[in-house]
């Protein structure tokens, strides 16, 4: 199962999806999928995200995932195998439990077929 076809559903599964971006250990984008989005400020969004969760990571060894709730944004963010992220950026406020569900199905897809 390509990588792609993975970042595709989890676009059309998650609610309100803006992008969903796949990022190595360094932060750097190796596939984003948006229909809405500039392409550059996903990236941005991307590095920022990892940044932030290397960090909580650094403070609160294990951790693995997180989501920041907004009004305008939420983003979701996840450690898939030991060098990748997957972050969802949604529109507006969004429900944490159906995304990170969305989110971890494909993060075991991408680990078990990808990686």
């Amino acid at each position: 199962m390509p990588l792609s076809y993975i970042l595709s559903n989890l676009l059309a599964d998650v609610p309100k999806a803006e992008a969903v971006i796949f990022l190595d250990a360094e932060g750097e984008t190796i596939e984003v999928l948006s229909a809405r989005m500039q392409p550059y400020d996903i990236k941005v969004q991307g590095a920022y995200e990892v940044i932030h969760l290397n960090q909580l990571n650094r403070r609160h060894p294990g951790t693995d995932w997180y989501y920041c709730i907004g009004t305008k944004f939420s983003v979701f963010t996840s450690l898939v195998g030991e060098a990748y992220y997957l972050v969802v950026i949604t529109q507006g406020e969004a429900p944490p439990g159906r995304i990170l569900q969305c989110l971890g199905r494909a993060r075991k897809d991408i680990e078990d077929k990808v990686l």
